[in-house]
Formats: C-alpha cells, structure tokens, sequence
C-alpha cells in the first residue's frame, strides 16, 4: 500500500518527466552552441598595431582580419574615436573587450556579426540619477529676444522618461529634470541647435540663434526653389537683415553687395537707378535694365518712365552736337523715371537673388535676357509670433558742392571779358547771393514701421505698414510714401493651400524738380539779388548789362518758391495663389499676379514778367499688367538618383494709357485747375498694349548629391514681332561636380563643398522694339490737309516684319568652395555672352519718307570674371568679425554693325545714342566708350587751344571743323569700370555691434560736364563760372591750362554770345577718371540681452543704432560724385555729369522694437 500511495502521490507525473527531458535536452544544446560561438570568436585572433587611431578603422581592421562585420553608430562612438592599439595574436573578444566595455559601451556577436551599442542604464541606475536630479528651468528666445515656443529640450543620451524630454511653451519656458554635468540640448527648426552644461544652479536661459547656413541652401530661382549644395546656376544672394547696416531702400542695399551688379543710384527722391547685370549686352540703352520679379510677379521695371513734364527756368548745356550754346527755353520739360524699387520696403525682403547666366535665366526666357532681381518678402514662421515696430530719423546734406565765383570775381571777370570784345559794360560789384546757401536746408528724414507675424499648423501671416516723410536738402521738394504689405498663406487641408502677397504704395512727390533747382543754384548769376526793393523776386538781368541774356529769368529761390511740381501714385503689386499637393513629392501651382499704378503729374509756373499769367501742364496716366502662371513642381528621390523640376505656361499682358494737357494765362496764382485757365491745350494721349505667352520646363538630376545635370527650356511668343517671328525657343544645359564629396577628398576634412559648375544657352530679348516695332505707327497730320473734312492720318514710322528678337549666346563655368565650417567660402565665376540682331532705333534715308525705323543692326560681346569671398575672422568668447570682399571685370566689344548707313566713317551711328555726345558704336570698341577730339592743353606762347589730330601732332587749328572731322577722333575711355566691387565687415561683441561697407570702382570715365559749363563764359554770360578761369592765360610763357579770353576756339564779334569748341562733349578737355572707394556706410548698433528687458516685460527684443551713409569717397574726380548718371536708368549712357544731383550724406538714428 505504502508502495502505491507513494508511487501515486509522491512520484513524479510522466508530462513533467518528459517536460524534464525536453529541458536538460535545451540546455544542452544552447551550451554545445555557446561553446561553439565561443570556439569560434576565440578562434579569431587579431595583430594590429597602431597609434592614435580612429575605431572606425579599427573595426575595419577587424572585418578584414576576421570576416566579421561591425555595426555602430558614429553618434553613440563620438569622443571615444581615437585609440592606441598593439594586439599580436590576441583573441576577437579580448579584443573587444579592450576596445569597447571601458568605453561605457557593449557589445553582442550574432552570427559573424558584431554589433556595438551604447551600455543601457539599469533601472536601479535611472532612480539614482532622478534622486540627484536637480530642476532646472529657463527661457528660450532668438536673437532679438522673442521667446521660442515647441523648441525641443532634452537631456543628451536620455531615451525618454523620467522628464528627460519635454518642448518648451509659447512664452519659451522650460522645466526639466537633470544632473550637474548633464548636456541639455535645444534644437528648434530654422535655428542652430545648442547645447549646454548643466551647473549647480536651477536656472538655464538659452538665446537661439536662425541657422542661416540652413536657409542658405534653399536658393529662390524662376518658379522654385533648389538646394544651394545643388545649384549649377550663377546665383548672387543677398539679405538685407544679414548685416548690421540697415538699407533706407533696395538698389541701394545692391550698391557693391553682389560680384557683377552695378548699381549707379540717383540723388532724387523716388527716381529711378541705373542697373546693369554682367555689362552692356544691348546697344538700345534701356535694354540693358534686368527683370525685376517680386514673390513671382514681373514688375514694370527700370525702363519705365514715368511721362512728367516739370517746369524750370532753363535748360542745361547739353546738345547733340557737343557745342555749349545758350538757354535754349524757360521752360525745360525733363522726364522723370519712376523707380518700381521704392515699392518695396527693404524691411519686407526676406531675401534678394540676383539670376546671372543661362541655366539661371533662361526659365524666364525673353524677359530674363539682361539679368532677373528676384525679391522674396518675409512669411510668418511657424509658432513664432512677433510684432516688431521700427523708428527711425534721418539728416542730410549735399554730398559735396562745386567751386564757384563769389559776386566780385563774376563782376571782374566778365567787365575784363567784354573789355577784350570791345564791348560797353561794366558788372555792378558789391552783391554776393550764395544761391546754393538760399535754396537748401538740412534735409530731414522720419520713417515709421511695424510688422505682425506668426505661424501655425494651419497657415501663415505676415503683416506690415510704413510711412516715410522725407524732406531732401533742396527747399519746396518733399517726398511721402506709405507702404503696406499683407502675406497670407492658409491650409484648407494636408493637400490644399491657397494664399496672397499683397503690397500697397501710394506716393506724394514733390521732388521732381530737385535735380534742376541743384544746378541752377551753382549757375545763378552771384551778384544778383534775390528780392528788389519791395520785396518781390528779381527774374531779369537785373543791373547786369548783358548784351545777349537768351530769354534767361533765373532765379533758383523765385522757381523753388513759385512753381509747382508734384507726382502723386498710387499701386498694387501681388499676386492670389492655390496649390495643391498631389503626390509628398510634387505640387501643381496656379497664381494670378497683378502690377497696377494710376498717378497724376501737376506742373505750374506762377505769374511772372515772362509768363504772365501762368503756365501748367498735366499727365494722367495708368498701366495694369496681368501676369498668370500655372507650375507643376516635383522633388523625387530613387535611392542615389534625385529628380527636380518644374514645368509651366505663363501669359503676361500690358496696358498702358496716358494722356496730357497744358494751360496758360490763369486769372491768378491760386487757381490751379487748368479748366479755369485762359488758354487750354490738348498735348496727347497714348494707349498702348502687348503680351506674351510662354511655355518652359526645367529639370534636375542629382546622383548621389554629387553629380549635377541641368536642363531647361522655355518658348516665348511676344506681341512685338510679326507673326513670322514671334515665337522663339530659349534652350540652356548645365553640369556640376561637387568633389568634396568623393572619397579621395575625404582627407582634406577641412573642405566642407568643393564644387565645379558650367552652363551654356540662348536667352532673347524684344527690349528697343517697343511696343508696336513691327507695324507702322501713324498720327495726326499737322497741316492744314484735311480730307472729306476730316483729319488726315499720316505715318511717322515704317513698319519692320523682319525685325527680330535679339538672341544672346551665354557660357559660364564656376566654382562654390566652403571651408573650415563654412568659416570661409568663395564663389568664381567666368563667362562668355554675346548678343545678335541687336535692336536700334535707326535713320533711314529721306527719300523714304521717315526718318528712322526698328531695326537690327549688330553684334556685340561681354566676358568676364567674379569672385565673391564670405569668411567669418574671428568667433571666440562672444566676439565675432566676419566679412565680405567682391569683385567683377568686365570687357565688353561691339563685335559687328551689319548697316553703317551706307558711310565709311565708323561714326556713323552717332545720332543713335541721342544726347550723349562723343559716346558712338565703334566696332571692336565697348558700347560704352568715348570717341573724342583729344585736347593738348594751352600754346603758351599765345594762350590758343591746342589740339591732337589724327597723326598724333598737336596744332591750333581747330580739328573739329576739319574736312573729314571724324577723322580726327580718338577712343579715349570707358564710362564702365574695368573692376568694381564691395567690402563689407561686421564686428560684434555681445550686443554690440559695428559695421563698415565700402564700394569701389576702378578704370572708369566720367564726362564732367558741369565743369564744361562752369567754363562756358562764351556762350553762358548769364551764368556764374569756377574760379578757375581766373588764372587764363595773360601773357606769353604762362603756363596754365586756361585759355586767353579770346582765342582761335571761341566765337568773334560783336556778341559776346556763342560756341566755344574746348566746351563741347565732344572733347576730351573735361573727360576725368572716376575711379573710386566709397565708405558708403558705417553703422553702430546695440542689442539688448533678453535680461536686461526683462525689467520692461512689454518689451522682447530691443535694438538701438546710428548710421552715416555716403560717408566719404577717396577719387581724383574733381566733380562732385563720381557715380551720378545724368541720363537717368539708361545703362548705355552712364558716365555723364551734367550738374546731377547726387546722393546725400545722411546720418540716421533708429529704434527697433520687438513686442
């Protein structure tokens, strides 16, 4: 019984006999297993030795010796890289045992596998570490002390829990748990990330800083977006709030800050700058103006003027034939050009990318031919609301004044002067008016701006408005302008986004006059009063008993007084867009854009003993352009292959309508409207209109982020040719390699990029056709013909159905190098263009019955080089110094002239380029030369005018009345630099900071023709002269570079009115080299520390600064600034001084909150 109860109850069941059996069986089996993995690992024995050397390698070493592969992460090894190793014959775990456990590291081998990790923390070592634990709080904020809200903060190497992980709230706030020696890192995107020691102390505020390296790579193009790492474009990028200084408007923030742009700004508030992109490539001056696109809509550009008659009291010396002769007119009808740049307010612009070659214009086909400005504006950053409000004042003063006689000097020298020509007269004495003094004042400045902006998962906004009340140095010329901006971007859903960005101007100008009220101040006559006895201004001769006064009234203080000159405008510049996701890796994209302005332009000349009754003129203008766009952008990756592109259509139309009157004798000086006047007359009216149509495509591919090729095509169809040649196809490729990338460069770790580029393509341009180049235009017959009692039309210009687009060839090759952590980086381009069927306004022949007519006529060239060099100096224990050097040359040739009207002289173009004397299209010249009769000085034997003629030998005889004149003429200059360029440096030290820009040019010509008219005692005797006539030539032997009173050059007789041939601008006697530095800015800013404001609490972010531009310039230029351009925005014609008005000296305090 005992037997079967315990067999029963106490024995052991027979499932668990077999669970037993299939248990021992297991662990036998796992043991024979460990052996032999054990077997095998120590079968390996490694011999390796080596100072100094990475784990990387090491492993390496391993995987040859051995046949195992080894996996770790470079982020878990980092700091622990660098071994000394001296295995012989040692086994692999032994070895890894030396490598790896004391490095706070594990490992495991699968299979023939060995993977090392990062030794996890045991749960008793975790609750240790939160029982030490210390709480720590802070404030993360960006640099202008905005807090940061969702910024991620974590405890380096934590895996999560414990509080070791956690995002900051919308004031920026924190609290985290970690030890003292624990890394804190804050990473937030859009800005760097940082990481900082953990101390003693329970309190941590962070200042984060925008990784600009980070938006640096994505580069704004035609349509898209590319990464600058892939970019096989020549792309110049600039952003305003990257420097210290602070630009008052966009073409002056371009002035020296891009390697190629140049940029001749015009001293008139609103007025329209000169702008040229890689030299002349048209020879129809304002062909030359590059497109300007903002947030995507193309802008009525620099070639636009703005059709202003505003009244003055004379006109300058200029004339086509070189020859200074008397005041033509009392009234002198200048065009004002509007400048589409004063739309923006350089606050807005986020970024400026200045499309240099072919690959990077060509998307924009035609209308990119001279180079495309595009301006993006500021979007609200996601969970960063801000408002920000910026004051600012501002003081000026003429950057310089001309050497002018006093009263007596004037009276002096011309009773001396008639007294040679025999003469009666003698000029009063004792009256010195300094008009200059009379008609300018310390200019003055206000400008008020604030922006709101802010993010969310939803969408995006950003907010803006500023006004401007501007007060130039010159008295009765004022200038106002608001701005407001609104940019709106909303998600309706994951795959739906619509938007707009919207700018609004309006613009009070009553400066339009400035410019001549400028030169007449240095031309009034010195010993005239301003008032006569009673109080009432002095127009005539006064006592002055000039035998010739050319219907001359001038008095600048009277004019300033009486006349009125006003453009008021108003415009809108946006665009509406709705985008749809299709694919994560593509996106089609329709948007409407508008540019659209209306403005009225008032002139009035008041009663006075000339105009009696009074004068005035009016233009009423508007212009709408619709723009429409339609893209499909795609971005897709295969593995090592990348695709991005964009294809689209694009429709752009025009419509311009002006019309102007003009009206005299009104009842009084307050009645202003020219309904009430006297005498009314209809002066024009114009309306005229064009389109295009395009259809372009671009594509890229990348292999393996190193290998780049390019494509892009565009076809254009424009209104402006014949239906025979309207549409026209612009093709370009591009290529680069970035070797930094490559292994064999691997070594160098001190490269960050070293990339290889080059382009080639067509771009066109219908720039000098205008709007209706292939069809006749026709007008009112003038005469008294009518025709069934109707008015007769006749044609003025014959029509051209073989006119064609200007078609220009383009190569470029360059190289983006990045150093030292991107402390250091340096762009070179060189490239090669050409341009064909260049467009010209050409004579024909009489017989014809017009006189001139579209047509193409020739060739011309540019190449050149660039070089841009960003480096950051110094950046240790909170002081930064980093800088910015560019530097372009430029040659450029006109290559062939197909029609030379039928002449052998090679000037036979001169008529063409207008106004500018001396300036003709010589081939195998630049566009922009001077071709000039050479002045030799003075005989001073007998103080005539000395000449070279055209087999080098000096004479007196006049050679511009020579047979064959031409003959004689000499290429004596370039008004275009051969180099030029800018140095920008910024230093910082905490808050503080200071920054100096320069400018430079160098090789450049300038036609001093204010100087020339300051000399013009002949032809201008009403006119105040420079001192320097006073040192004429007076009797043999003297050596001086003024000729006698009376020589072989000027005129005989009985007048003392006429031409002097040494004063033309046909002569080399006033061209000056106009060489230049320029300390164009210099600024001193201080930011507040985020402590400091704390006090305040309303206040996040507070910035204080002073700044001087136009400083000083260090030239031998005896005018007053060597960068004027009296021809306005036409590139073609730059280098000519004609009394223009240049920029100011200003000096400017500000404030910039942020809220």
């Amino acid at each position: 019984m005992y037997k079967i109860y315990t067999k029963i109850l106490c024995g052991i069941p027979c499932c668990v006999l077999k669970l037993l059996f299939v248990m021992k069986l297991a662990m036998i089996l796992l043991v024979v297993t460990m052996l032999q993995v054990s077997a095998a690992s120590y079968g390996q024995r490694i011999t390796f030795e080596q100072k100094n050397v990475t784990l990387d390698k090491v492993f390496n070493e391993i995987r040859k010796q051995t046949g195992y592969s080894v996996l770790f992460s470079t982020v878990e090894l980092k700091g622990s890289m660098k071994v000394n190793v001296d295995f012989k014959n040692v086994p692999l775990e032994e070895v890894l045992d030396k490598l790896i456990l004391k490095r706070d590291l594990t490992y495991t081998i699968e299979e023939k596998v060995i993977i090392v990790k990062k030794k996890e923390k045991s749960l008793l070592d975790k609750v240790v570490e939160l029982i030490q634990a210390i709480k720590i709080t802070g404030r993360v904020t960006d640099t202008e002390g905005k807090p940061l809200a969702k910024v991620s903060v974590m405890v380096k190497g934590a895996s999560g829990g414990f509080g070791r992980g956690l995002q900051t709230d919308a004031d920026g706030k924190y609290t985290i748990n970690a030890n003292p020696g624990d890394i804190l890192t804050f990473s937030f995107v859009g800005f760097k990330k940082k990481e900082l020691k953990v101390g003693r102390t329970g309190s941590l505020d962070v200042v984060m800083e925008e990784e600009t390296a980070l938006l640096d790579q994505l580069v704004v193009l035609g349509y898209g977006t590319i990464e600058k790492r892939s970019l096989t474009g020549a792309v110049g990028s600039y952003s305003p709030n990257a420097i210290g200084a602070l630009p008052n408007s966009i073409d002056n923030a371009l002035v020296g800050r891009i390697a190629g742009v140049q940029v001749m700004p015009s001293g008139v508030p609103g007025s329209a700058p000169a702008i040229t992109i890689r030299g002349i490539t048209s020879i129809n001056g304002k062909g030359n103006s590059p497109l300007i696109v903002i947030d995507g809509v193309p802008i009525y550009g620099l070639d636009k003027d703005n059709n202003t008659t505003n009244y003055s009291g004379r006109t300058y010396g200029r004339s086509v034939s070189g020859i200074v002769t008397g005041a033509l007119s009392q009234n002198d009808r200048e065009t004002f050009e509007h400048n589409p740049l004063e739309l923006i307010n350089p606050d807005d612009v986020e970024s400026i990318e200045v499309l240099k070659d072919a690959y990077a214009t060509a998307i924009y086909g035609s209308r990119g031919a001279s180079g495309v400005i595009l301006i993006t504006t500021k979007k609200g950053k996601l969970n960063t609301p801000k408002v920000d409000v910026q004051l600012s004042t501002s003081f000026n003063h003429p950057f310089g004044e001309h050497k002018l006689m006093d009263g007596d000097q004037y009276a002096d020298f011309y009773t001396a002067y008639y007294a040679a020509r025999a003469l009666n007269g003698v000029f009063p004495k004792g009256v010195n008016t300094d008009w200059r003094k009379e008609i300018e004042r310390t200019g003055h400045s206000n400008n008020a701006s604030f922006n709101a902006s802010n993010g969310t998962e939803k969408g995006n906004y950003f907010i803006s408005g500023s006004y401007t009340k501007d007060q130039p140095f010159i008295v009765g010329n004022d200038y106002d302008r608001f701005q407001g901006r609104i940019n709106l971007n909303q998600h309706l859903s994951k795959v739906i986004n619509v938007g707009t960005n919207m700018s609004l101007s309006s613009t009070q100008n009553s400066a339009l006059n400035s410019n001549l009220l400028y030169g007449d101040a240095a031309i009034a006559a010195p010993n005239k009063p301003i008032y006569d006895q009673f109080g009432n201004y002095i127009w005539g001769n006064w006592n002055n008993p000039l035998v010739n006064n050319n219907g001359r009234d001038l008095n600048p203080v009277g004019y300033a007084a009486t006349t009125i000159n006003k453009l008021n405008s108003n415009g809108v510049v946006g665009n509406l867009f709705a985008e749809l996701t299709v694919f994560s890796w593509a996106k089609l994209k329709s948007e409407l854009g508008v540019d659209w302005e209306t403005s009225r332009a008032y002139s009035r000349f008041t009663n006075k003993p000339r105009t009696l009754g009074g004068l005035a003129s009016e233009t009423n203008s508007w212009r709408r352009k619709w723009v429409i766009n339609n893209t499909f952008n795609f971005n897709k990756q295969l593995g090592d292959h990348t695709l991005n592109g964009v294809v689209g259509q694009s429709f752009e139309s025009s419509v311009e309508n002006s019309t102007n009157n003009f009206a005299s004798n009104f009842p009084n000086n307050q009645v202003l409207s020219l309904n009430s006047a006297g005498t009314r007359t209809f002066g024009s009216a114009l309306e005229q209109q064009w389109a295009l149509v395009s259809y372009f495509g671009r594509l890229n591919y990348l292999y393996k982020n190193k290998y780049f090729l390019g494509a892009t095509y565009r076809l254009d169809g424009s209104s402006k040719f014949s239906s025979n040649q309207r549409y026209v196809g612009f093709p370009s490729f591009s290529a680069g390699w970035d070797l930094s990338r490559e292994n064999f460069m691997k070594q160098f770790t001190f490269i960050d990029q070293f990339k290889l580029r080059g382009s080639l393509g067509l771009s066109g341009s219908d720039g000098g056709t205008g709007y209706y180049g292939n069809q006749g235009i026709y007008a009112n017959y003038t005469g008294n013909a009518n025709y069934g009692n109707e008015v007769a039309i006749v044609p003025t210009t014959p029509n051209n159905s073989d006119l064609k687009w200007e078609i220009r060839t383009k190569y470029n090759i360059g190289a983006d190098i990045s150093l030292f952590k991107s402390a250091l980086n340096i762009t070179f381009d060189y490239y090669q263009e050409k341009t064909k069927n260049a467009i010209l306004t050409f004579p024909v022949p009489t017989y014809l019955g017009f006189s001139n007519q579209k047509q193409n006529i020739g060739e011309l060239s540019n190449k050149g080089v660039e070089l841009s060099i960003g480096s950051t100096n110094i950046d240790k224990n909170g002081f930064r110094w980093s800088s910015n050097f560019n530097i372009a040359h430029n040659v450029n040739k006109v290559e062939k002239l197909y029609i030379k009207n039928g002449l052998t002289d090679p000037i036979a173009l001169a008529v063409s380029l207008e106004r500018s004397t001396g300036r003709f299209l010589i081939e195998g010249e630049p566009a922009t030369s001077f071709y000039l009769y050479e002045w030799a000085g003075v005989n001073p034997d007998n103080g005539n005018p000395l000449w070279v003629d055209k087999d080098g030998n000096k004479t007196e005889t006049n050679i511009q009345l020579a047979a064959n004149a031409n003959s004689n003429r000499k290429m004596m200059g370039d008004a275009m630099p051969k180099f030029f360029g800018g140095m920008d440096n910024t230093f910082s030290y905490k808050g503080l900071e200071f920054n100096a820009f320069f400018s430079y040019a160098y090789g450049n010509k300038m036609m001093n023709g204010a100087k020339a008219y300051l000399y013009a005692y002949t032809s201008n005797e009403a006119n105040n002269l420079s001192p320097d006539l006073l040192n004429y030539w007076k009797t043999p032997g003297q050596q001086t570079d003024i000729p006698a009173l009376l020589n072989k050059s000027n005129s005989s007789g009985t007048t003392p009115s006429g031409t002097d041939f040494t004063l033309g601008r046909n002569t080399s006697r006033f061209l000056e080299d106009a060489s230049y530095i320029k300390l164009r800015t210099v600024s001193l800013a201080y930011k507040f520390s985020p402590a400091m404001l704390k006090k305040l609490r309303i206040l996040s972010s507070l910035r204080v600064y002073v700044q001087a531009d136009n400083v000083l310039v260090i030239t031998k230029y005896s005018g007053i600034d060597p960068e004027v351009s009296a021809f306005g925005s036409s590139a073609l014609q730059i280098g000519s001084d004609e009394f223009t008005m240049p920029a100011p000296r200003t000096f400017r305090i500000g404030v910039k909150m942020g809220f």
